[in-house]
């Protein structure tokens, strides 16, 4: 049985997750064009150092296999998760942000997907997210994204 948990994330972590992001299947998938490594570092860094985002790396069986993050802005407080291709299709990535939403217990939760993107659809369907009507979508929303809310 696969056992899925999540940790700090370290310094250590840092070149392995810079290579997920910057996998074109999962940078494609995301809808987040991959950073540079010095971009990333220094994104990481911004990251880190803010006290309003918490982040978790997801670890499965022993193995660093992804990172999911919570952060706020003016349209409130976000989830994303990123998990490494080779975990894909194994029920990881909702495994994580059901343990990750024990941790972040501030509602509402947002999250933004591209449409294209039926796997995360599912896995924050299966933690209790619902698709927001398009009279609740933000203002500035793009086209081709779906938009969704834990209340």
């Amino acid at each position: 049985m696969t056992e899925v948990t999540l940790r700090p994330i370290t310094t250590d972590d840092l070149p392995a997750l810079f290579e997920n992001q910057y996998d074109p299947a999962s940078a494609a998938m995301a809808g987040v064009p991959s950073k540079e490594e010095a971009d990333f570092y220094a994104h990481r860094e911004r990251v880190e150092a803010n006290p309003d985002n918490v982040t978790r790396a997801v670890v499965v069986d022993g193995e660093l296999a992804g990172d999911v993050v919570s952060w706020a802005d003016e349209g409130g407080r976000h989830v994303g998760y990123r998990i490494a291709q080779r975990f894909w299709g194994r029920g990881i990535a909702t495994t994580a942000l059901q343990l990750f939403l024990k941790e972040i217990t501030e509602r509402p939760l947002n999250a933004d997907l591209l449409r294209s993107n039926v796997g995360s659809r599912r896995v924050l369907e299966k933690n209790g997210f619902r698709l927001l009507a398009p009279s609740e979508e933000p203002i500035d929303r793009e086209p081709d994204s779906y938009y969704f809310c834990l209340d």
